[in-house]
């Protein structure tokens, strides 16, 4: 073998070895599952409160997102608005081994959420901060279970 063969064959040598090496250290496919608080907060879940409830506690605790969720939701069209609230009622009819399994399947199934399809953010203010959760969920019994004017925003309200 000529001295330039050996040298390839040696770097061919070193670079599978790297290859190896990296793919070794790279851990396993992941599997998407829902945990206690993805994507849907564990307190979302186990709260006993109505959306009403929750809306005016994250009104007053969190205005700031409050303001943004209702700006984007009275952005949407009058259907994609009907639809939203449909579904979040429908989401807190649900007992929370039921809200569990919904979660679930929006962690392992992206097309599992119509409402996503018509309005990324449908649930922003119910599902994706755990902070407003928290703070809306704490306090969200002192409100009355019925008052649908938690709907209609204007920058005034808030």
């Amino acid at each position: 073998m000529r001295r330039s063969d050996k040298s390839r064959f040696v770097r061919a040598g070193v670079a599978a070895l790297a290859v190896a090496a990296a793919m070794a250290s790279v851990p396993g496919l992941a599997a998407a599952d829902a945990s206690d608080d993805y994507p849907i907060p564990n307190r979302i879940i186990k709260t006993q409160c109505t959306v009403e409830q929750y809306m005016a506690a994250a009104r007053d605790v969190e205005p700031i997102y409050y303001s943004r969720y209702m700006i984007d939701y009275n952005n949407r069209g009058p259907d994609i608005e009907q639809m939203a609230r449909d579904r979040i009622y429908w989401f807190f009819s649900l007992d929370a081994a039921g809200r569990r399994q919904y979660s679930e399947d929006t962690a392992t199934n992206v097309y599992y959420e119509q409402v996503a399809t018509h309005w990324g953010n449908w649930a922003k203010l119910f599902f994706n901060n755990k902070g407003v959760v928290a703070n809306s969920t704490d306090v969200c019994m002192n409100y009355p279970p019925s008052d649908p004017s938690v709907w209609v925003y204007s920058p005034t309200s808030a």
